[in-house]
């Protein structure tokens, strides 16, 4: 019998974290699921762990080390599952997040391909929630997530089907890989919300670096010509990028960016409100907390 939903977890050498994760999957008020660990590190040892569950539902897929949107695109081609989950390997669920999303989705029509949850920055060196993102904007999406990335991986269930009209994760992205797949993807499909947090999406020092998140900023900008063409839109990337620069030491490129984005946008029509959520948002104040060496 064929699963409902699969559960995509890549993995690369955390197998306590990754651990933490399966344990919120079996944990599910919803059991009709398989797990497909994706193991870039092809490790024995996680190898092991996930044979020790003696669980028939959880499935060892060895990776070739080709980074994250490689290990999700091959989950999605191993999938089984009407429905696809993503779970990061250092993320966690509560236990009703597969059975509430797959409500909404038996509730909403077929135009809506994908459901996105609110999550809690949870901050593992303490355990302490930092905070918690919740979901600004349902239905058609698509000129919210042209500004922002207005979700995050770990929360998503998304039909199957979805993937053939939008393509997969692009493997040439460092970073920023799941935002550019959720905008190519809402152009095709309406996004459903639940404004509960039922992910906790975890703050500690092995994510990725200010740099590597900047590049894929870039890399977002240079791959969407309704962002690079667009004054408005373009100008308020520019002002967030440089202003995360400043913030993380980076002066002269921070300001250059600064002064562009206000020669595009000198009045910051359209835009001004959504910087300066933006940049109240918790999200904005992990990363300058992190850039800053506090966490």
């Amino acid at each position: 019998m064929r699963p409902r939903v699969s559960v995509i977890v890549p993995t690369y050498n955390r197998d306590v974290l990754l651990r933490r994760a399966i344990k919120s999957v079996l944990n599910q008020t919803f059991d009709e699921f398989e797990i497909l660990v994706i193991d870039g590190a092809k490790n024995d040892s996680t190898k092991e762990l996930v044979r020790s569950y003696g669980d028939g539902r959880l499935r060892y897929i060895p990776q070739k080390g080709r980074g994250i949107a490689n290990a999700r695109n091959l989950g999605v081609k191993k999938a089984r599952g009407e429905l696809i989950a993503f779970l990061d390997d250092d993320d966690a669920w509560k236990a009703p997040k597969l059975e509430a999303q797959i409500e909404l989705f038996q509730n909403l029509g077929r135009k809506y391909g994908l459901v996105y949850t609110a999550f809690n920055y949870y901050y593992l060196r303490n355990k302490k929630v930092l905070g918690s993102k919740r979901p600004i904007a349902s239905g058609y999406v698509y000129p919210y997530l042209l500004k922002d990335n207005i979700t995050g991986t770990s929360t998503i269930m998304v039909r199957r089907e979805c993937f053939k009209r939008s393509g997969t994760f692009r493997e040439d992205f460092i970073t920023c890989e799941d935002w550019d797949m959720w905008l190519r993807m809402s152009r095709t499909c309406l996004f459903g919300t639940i404004g509960e947090p039922l992910v906790d999406y975890s703050i500690h020092s092995g994510q990725f670096s200010f740099g590597r998140y900047l590049d894929g900023r870039y890399r977002m900008i240079e791959s969407h010509a309704e962002i690079n063409h667009d004054p408005r839109i373009l100008s308020y990337h520019l002002l967030q990028i440089g202003l995360l620069e400043m913030f993380g030491g980076k002066k002269k490129s921070g300001i250059q960016n600064i002064l562009r984005a206000f020669s595009l946008n000198p009045l910051m029509k359209s835009n001004l409100h959504d910087i300066i959520i933006s940049m109240a948002d918790v999200r904005t104040k992990i990363y300058i907390m992190k850039f800053l060496g506090r966490l």
